[in-house]
């Protein structure tokens, strides 16, 4: 089976070079399957019709992220079960919460032709780059807590706190359309978020209005969002301080290592010296790697060394996906690398919600990442293990609806069957994708409205609840059955 990376974003690709060529575009059963691409269509359609800035003095082309879904207008909306509320954004929007919506757009004007969802796409952007930026830092109104104000044309949120979300794949399009802005961004990004510009030490929030910086919150997944972003800037300028920035990051992460495993630690914060976080070690070397080829050879070497040494501890884990086990180990010694016994941080579960919980599909889906990297030998083979036998379980498991479930994680999950499918050919995997696209079409699209509920307790929209990665889900479900050779990149970014 060929496989493929996409610079800067390792991608799942919706074409023969992902899944297998000799697989057949299906039909549905009794013509029973939903028509995914319609369905994925009017939810691309109502929000570019309905939900624009006609707010406040300057009306924009950016989407809201909290909405009323009846009449699809900004309001306040009751709390969300393990959702913060100094995370959400009520006054305007987010385009780190909406990353998988430009993807949509983006793709749908491949897939049928309609250049509108692109340009839409791309005026909401280049509007955002050229008038949500800091200008005093650079940074973004964007991310886990802050977003732009439509009422106020300024950001909204925790403190004007600036910290990553996701990480940012739409570089390659945001430098096509605001290339300015994105440098500014990067430079920023190591003047105003890197606390110790020689020892690399940061911490993930930094002072979005003025230089304010800090320390004990080094995670690794996010010291890889900044590589990945200065190695953007690098290729695009060759400046030496992109690369010098990286170079910081990748030192400081080697020193803050443990001698005995190997396993980086969570933070430098004296509470979390002796944890390691898997999911965010491995997100890390997946930063990594992407980024590695546009620098110096000395460089690039020391990147994928690091990344490397995070495989050798990732896989060494005692992940369990028998039908009683744990998952995925999602925190452990940083020494011993024994996985915590008890705890809400101590393993994965299948249909986990709520903050910093990642489900077992979520976590298949970075081991994904880093499978599609990897060049064939034992350490493929292990992560390949990993990815079917987290899928095994979802083939016996679905989510109590009763119960607080987001969209993001059905997502996830229809992504997680697909990636099995992908390694496997066995229908079995599609069959069930199929099955959680039905469940999620039941819960989340209902009461005559396109946009998903923010959860199953929950009617109106809400991006954080990540309703944008169940509609991916969808439309690569369409792809599948529809147009398996159709080139259209998505990028698998919920990590």
């Amino acid at each position: 089976m060929k496989e493929a990376l996409c610079f800067l974003g390792t991608c799942f690709l919706i074409t023969c070079i992902l899944y297998p060529a000799h697989l057949p575009a299906e039909v549905a059963k009794d013509g029973l399957r939903p028509d995914y691409l319609r369905l994925v269509q009017a939810y691309a359609d109502a929000l570019l019709e309905n939900d624009r800035d006609i707010y406040g003095e300057i009306h924009s082309p950016l989407f809201a992220v909290a909405l009323d879904r009846k009449t699809v207008r900004l309001d306040s909306f009751p709390d969300i079960e393990g959702i913060r509320n100094g995370d959400r954004i009520f006054k305007g929007a987010n385009p780190m919460h909406d990353q998988n919506l430009y993807q949509i757009l983006y793709a749908l004007t491949t897939i049928t032709g309609d250049s509108a969802y692109a340009r839409e796409a791309d005026r909401a952007l280049t509007f955002f780059f050229e008038n949500c930026q800091s200008p005093a830092t650079g940074l973004m109104a964007w991310g886990e807590h802050i977003g732009w104000d439509f009422y106020n044309e300024a950001p909204c949120g925790k403190d004007c706190c600036h910290e990553f979300f996701r990480p940012w794949c739409l570089w390659e399009r945001c430098y096509q359309l605001a290339p300015e802005a994105c440098l500014r961004f990067a430079r920023g990004l190591w003047e105003h978020q890197i606390h110790d510009q020689q020892t690399g030490e940061f911490s993930r929030h930094a002072r979005w209005s003025q230089h304010q910086t800090g320390t004990q919150n080094e995670y690794p997944r996010h010291g890889g969002f900044y590589i990945m972003t200065w190695a953007k800037a690098y290729a695009a300028t060759s400046e030496p301080l992109y690369a010098r920035a990286v170079e910081t990051l990748v030192d400081y992460f080697n020193a803050s290592s443990s001698k005995i495993s190997g396993a980086i630690r969570c933070s430098s914060n004296p509470k979390r010296e002796k944890i390691m976080w898997p999911e965010s070690n491995l997100s890390l070397a997946v930063d990594l790697t992407n980024s590695a080829p546009v620098f110096e050879e000395s460089l690039r070497t020391k990147m994928l060394k690091r990344a490397s040494d995070t495989d050798n501890v990732y896989v060494s884990l005692k992940h369990d996906f028998q039908s009683d086990g744990i998952g995925f180990v999602a925190g452990a010694d940083i020494d011993s690398l024994t996985a915590f016994q008890s705890g809400e941080w101590s393993h994965t579960q299948l249909w986990a919600t709520g903050y910093g919980k990642a489900t077992d599909a979520q976590v298949a889906n970075l081991c994904f990442l880093r499978y599609q990297q990897l060049a064939k030998g034992k350490t493929k083979t292990d992560y390949k293990e990993l990815i079917i036998g987290s899928a095994r379980r979802y083939l016996n498991s679905q989510p109590d609806l009763k119960s607080t479930i987001y969209p993001g994680p059905m997502g996830d999950v229809i992504l997680h069957l697909l990636a099995a499918y992908a390694l496997t050919g066995n229908r079995v995997y599609l069959d069930r994708a199929d099955f959680f696209a039905g469940i999620a079409i039941d819960c989340f699209l209902t009461d005559g409205s396109p946009l998903p509920r923010a959860s199953s307790q929950h009617t109106h929209y809400e991006a954080i609840t990540r309703g944008d990665t169940m509609m991916m889900g969808l439309l690569q479900l369409w792809l599948i059955h529809n147009k398996p050779d159709l080139e259209v990149t998505l990028v698998y970014n919920d990590r």
